[in-house]
Formats: structure tokens, C-alpha cells, sequence
């Protein structure tokens, strides 16, 4: 009984850290620009104690510090996915209408040209991302507490696994949940059954997870690294599930509880004007 309680704590944490802070960012879509601003201002300081909060903790390795470090990559992410659903840090490309004509001659594109386009639209949020886990990776390297790093290094690439299958075609992703300004963006994607980098997205990461939660077994759950890695072994774990959500026909609840019926763009406008 006691090592099923010593288990259910870090599994419900991780769940509890993905569904609301997914749901968070998703109940900001299509509300008035100055709710958004101030939600973004509100996450930026919470990044910026992660920041701080992964610097205190790095030293060591108790269960405290690694709950923290976890939840302070984990808020990093949270900040960065918010940066760009919510168009302060997007790409070359600006925001257009579904509407333009030049968005219209996207459908028409192929190969590396769709590539490239749609890199255009996310350039500088991936440059940003790339620099804080690079910040954080300075900040932790030489300390024995880097679960911070690990985890936000696990969210960008499970994150950028998902956005590649996107573009490559996949069954179940719904443009409409996305803010009205990146609607457009469904100008660049295909649907399909499946793609050819699914399977070997899936097969990776669920080998990755299965190797940290081999460790934690293998350690037992006394070890110092144990929960650090059931913690991003969980995460890990449902990236993998929204991969799934991507190709199944799953009720569309599962994203968040922020998920809602958003209004047309023209709404959207008319509302912040």
C-alpha cells in the first residue's frame, strides 16, 4: 500500500502539471487582447522564478527539490508554448487571414517549399526555445539536479515530434481549436490516416520512457533519481498519448479542460476593437 501511495503522488502531479496547464493557456484563445497580454505577463513571471527556482534547487537531490525543478521546466514550457499560441513569439511570417490570397496559394505548395513556409511561421519561437533550454542547460550542467533541463528538453522534443506529424498529415487535428490569428496555418497542413514519422515518433519516445521507468526499478524507488525519472518517464508517456490523439478518433476533452468552441476570427476582431 505504501509504495502504491509513493507512486500515485508523482503520477497525479504530472497529470495534474499537463491537463491544467494545457487547459490554462487554451482558456486564453480568443479572449480580448488585453486578458491575453495580461495572461502572458502573469506566465512571464512565473517563468522567471523557474528560472529561479531551478537555481535554488540544482544543488540537490531530495524529493523537494526535484518536484520543484520538474515543475519549474515544465512552468519554462508552459511560458514558451504560451509565446506562441498566443502571438508574441511566432516567426518571419505575421499573422494573416485565412482569407489572403497568398495563404490561398499555400495549399499549392510542395515538398521543401511547404517546409520551409511553414518554419517561416515558427522561426522565432524555436530559436527562443532552443535559447532557454540552452540557459537552462548553462545554469544546471554542472549540478547534480538537472531534471528541470530534462524535462523541458522532453517537452520541446515530444512538442516538435507532434508539430512534424502536423505537417506531415494526421488524422485528428482540429484547426479551429487554434487561436484565430494561426488559423491560417491550416493552409499548410494535409490530413491523413498516418504518416511515414509516426511510427518511429511513437516507437522513440516510448522506448525513452521505457528506459526511465526500467531505472526507476532498477534503483528502487529509495534512490536519489528514482523520482526524477518516473517524473519525466510520465511526461514522456503522455506525449506519446497526444501523438495517439493525432490518429484516433478520441474525444477531443482529452486536450484540456480549456478546449471550447472558439468564434470565427471576424468575431474575434470585431471584439477586440
Amino acid at each position: 500500500m505504501t509504495n502504491l501511495i509513493q507512486w500515485a503522488v508523482p503520477l497525479l502531479f504530472v497529470l495534474f502539471l499537463w491537463w491544467f496547464s494545457s487547459g490554462l493557456i487554451m482558456m486564453l484563445y480568443g479572449r480580448s487582447q488585453r486578458t491575453i497580454r495580461w495572461g502572458f505577463g502573469a506566465a512571464t513571471v512565473l517563468a522567471i522564478l523557474s528560472i529561479g527556482g531551478l537555481m535554488a534547487t540544482r544543488h540537490s537531490q531530495d524529493p523537494f527539490s526535484v518536484y520543484l525543478a520538474f515543475a519549474c521546466g515544465t512552468v519554462l514550457w508552459g511560458w514558451l508554448i504560451a509565446s506562441y499560441y498566443l502571438g508574441f513569439i511566432t516567426g518571419p511570417i505575421p499573422s494573416l487571414s485565412a482569407n489572403d490570397p497568398k495563404v490561398q496559394r499555400w495549399s499549392q505548395l510542395r515538398g521543401w517549399s511547404r517546409f520551409f513556409t511553414a518554419l517561416r511561421t515558427c522561426l522565432y519561437h524555436e530559436v527562443a526555445s532552443l535559447a532557454v533550454i540552452l540557459l537552462v542547460a548553462v545554469l544546471t550542467w554542472s549540478y547534480p539536479n538537472r531534471w528541470g533541463l530534462w524535462t523541458l528538453l522532453s517537452l520541446w522534443i515530444m512538442h516538435s515530434s507532434g508539430k512534424l506529424n502536423v505537417f506531415l498529415g494526421v488524422r485528428n487535428f482540429h484547426v479551429e481549436f487554434l487561436p484565430s490569428d494561426l488559423r491560417y496555418l491550416g493552409a499548410l497542413l494535409v490530413r491523413r490516416n498516418i504518416n511515414w514519422l509516426f511510427p518511429f515518433s511513437v516507437l522513440g519516445a516510448s522506448s525513452v520512457a521505457l528506459y526511465f521507468f526500467y531505472q526507476v526499478l532498477a534503483a528502487g524507488p529509495a534512490a536519489e533519481d528514482a523520482i526524477g525519472f518516473f517524473l519525466v518517464g510520465l511526461m514522456i508517456s503522455l506525449g506519446v498519448l497526444e501523438h495517439w490523439l493525432l490518429v484516433l478518433p478520441l474525444p477531443v476533452a482529452l486536450w484540456g479542460w480549456g478546449v471550447r468552441t472558439l468564434p470565427e476570427p471576424q468575431t474575434v476582431e470585431a471584439e477586440i476593437s
